[in-house]
Order: structure tokens, then C-alpha cells, then sequence
């Protein structure tokens, strides 16, 4: 009899769940999939809320351990399954670049992307995110000349990072510098990145 994952993700296609599917593909671990259609308002489910009460996806469990927000469930992954892979050591010089990479898309790239297409004028915001296009500036120099984010080490805040800047890049609300459709690039070939895609990219995402 074939042994269950111990490891489930809490999915919903076309969502920012696909960061923590890439990851897993990376990292080669089994896995098993649920489904929340987000659409249908499955995430608001009593038994959903019980896992992850923000009513939120993705949510990963393994075991009794369960995480939620993307950049909990890519640190945990990797260094829990990462074996020094794709994650620094703690004692690690480059483990503090590492760290600020995983955050860095939740707590500036995705509210000043979310409010630089609106025109939104929320007072603060530059003080608290800092400004669109200085942030802009801040990944095409972290990319340039290198080939990721950590040099030539590939890691879990290349997929951190590389998920969002590659949805916005598609959606067109990312600049297109020579820098970051480089690093785009050099992430999109990567096999791991295709199966992800493959398994939660639908049809008319592309329509």
C-alpha cells in the first residue's frame, strides 16, 4: 500500500499558492494537493477555517505542524527539507540577505505594486513601503550581474521573489528592465518552475 505524503498543500489555482507549489517541486519532497476553490468561497469553509482562520490559501501541513502565509511556508520548507540547499545556515554570512529576500515581496513589492497601477495617494505610504520606482531600482541591482539572488547559489528567496516578479512581469505591472527580464528568464527555465505551472496554471489565466 502506497504511504500518504506526509506533507499537504492547500491550494487554489491561479493564486499565490503557487509559490509554496514551486518550492516543493524544487525541493523534490512528496507532496499531495488539496484543492480550495477560492472562487466557490471554499477557503470561508468551517473545516478550512479551522486550518487557517484568515480563510486565506495557500495553508501547508505536514504532519501536525501547520503553517500559512507563503513566506512561513518557504522558510519552514527550506530548512526543514532544504538540508542546506536552498537555504543558508543560521550561521551562514549570506542568511540575512536570504531572510530579507523571503519578506521582501509581502512587505514592499506586492503593496507598492497593488497601489502603483491604482494611483492610489495613501499618505504614508512611500515613508512606510518606500517609492515605486526606488523599489524597482532596488531589484534590478540586487539581479544585475549576478545570477541570483545570492550569486550564483540559487535559493528559496529566488522563488520567493522570482513568483512575484514573474506575475508581474506578465501582467504588466513590473517595468520591463533589461535586469529583471533576465533574472525572469533565468528562473521560467527552470524545470521545477514548469511542473508548478503546469499542475496550477489554468487555461484561461493565458486567454
Amino acid at each position: 500500500m502506497k504511504t500518504k505524503p506526509a506533507i499537504t498543500l492547500y491550494h487554489s489555482p491561479a493564486s499565490r499558492a503557487f509559490t509554496a507549489y514551486w518550492l516543493l517541486e524544487e525541493l523534490g519532497v512528496p507532496f499531495q494537493v488539496v484543492n480550495v476553490d477560492i472562487r466557490k468561497g471554499d477557503q470561508k469553509k468551517k473545516d478550512y477555517l479551522k486550518l487557517n482562520p484568515s480563510g486565506k490559501v495557500p495553508t501547508l501541513t505536514d504532519g501536525k505542524v501547520v503553517v500559512s502565509e507563503n513566506p512561513a511556508i518557504c522558510i519552514y520548507l527550506a530548512d526543514r527539507y532544504g538540508y542546506g540547499g536552498l537555504a543558508p545556515k543560521i550561521e551562514d554570512v549570506d542568511r540575512g540577505a536570504y531572510l530579507k529576500w523571503m519578506v521582501y515581496s509581502t512587505a514592499v513589492l506586492d503593496p507598492l505594486i497593488s497601489l502603483h497601477p491604482k494611483h492610489i495617494d495613501l499618505p504614508g505610504a512611500e515613508t512606510g513601503f518606500g517609492a515605486f520606482d526606488d523599489m524597482v531600482e532596488v531589484l534590478a541591482k540586487a539581479v544585475k550581474g549576478r545570477k541570483y539572488l545570492l550569486g550564483d547559489r540559487f535559493s528559496a528567496a529566488d522563488v520567493m521573489l522570482g513568483s512575484t516578479i514573474s506575475a508581474a512581469l506578465r501582467r504588466k505591472t513590473l517595468p520591463e528592465t533589461p535586469a529583471l527580464l533576465d533574472y525572469n528568464a533565468r528562473l521560467t527555465v527552470r524545470d521545477a518552475y514548469h511542473r508548478a505551472a503546469d499542475a496550477t496554471w489554468p487555461e484561461w489565466l493565458f486567454v
